[in-house]
């Protein structure tokens, strides 16, 4: 499945020590702060075709999702709840709050995309059943 990405390399250093062709590594360097489309696999393992001839493959650590426009992700009573990447902070969402003619009723929030996910986990998660003492 094809997503949105940006390449966010922050230590080449493993890279360099599993990578015996400079070209190669110099791929993944110029790479590195550019969005690309990427294919997703099953393992959260991104390729990224970076030339017609040329791609690289970026570990889950390595890329963050990115969602370049307003989406909307529900409403919330009146409102509709929209979500962006924020651009100030590849590892955070925007998020606010639009009336039915797309006003927004705040300015914006960013929250950290690690936050959302522990929220969501809390809430929508399935809880272990207590186990019956013996």
């Amino acid at each position: 499945m094809k997503r949105r990405i940006k390449v966010t390399i922050a230590d080449f250093a493993a890279l360099q020590e599993n990578l015996n062709d400079p070209q190669e590594l110099a791929l993944y360097e110029s790479a590195n702060g550019n969005t690309y489309d990427a294919e997703i696999e099953h393992d959260g393992y991104a390729i990224v075709d970076v030339t017609e001839e040329d791609y690289i493959e970026l570990a889950p650590g390595e890329y963050q999702l990115m969602i370049e426009e307003w989406t909307d992700a529900g409403r919330v009573g009146e409102w509709q709840l929209q979500t962006k990447s924020d651009p100030a902070d590849d590892t955070a969402l925007l998020y606010r709050l639009v009336d039915a003619n797309g006003k927004e009723q705040d300015a914006p929030v960013s929250l950290s995309k690690q936050v959302v996910e522990l929220i969501a986990k809390a809430w929508f998660g399935k809880s272990k059943k207590p186990q019956a003492d013996e």
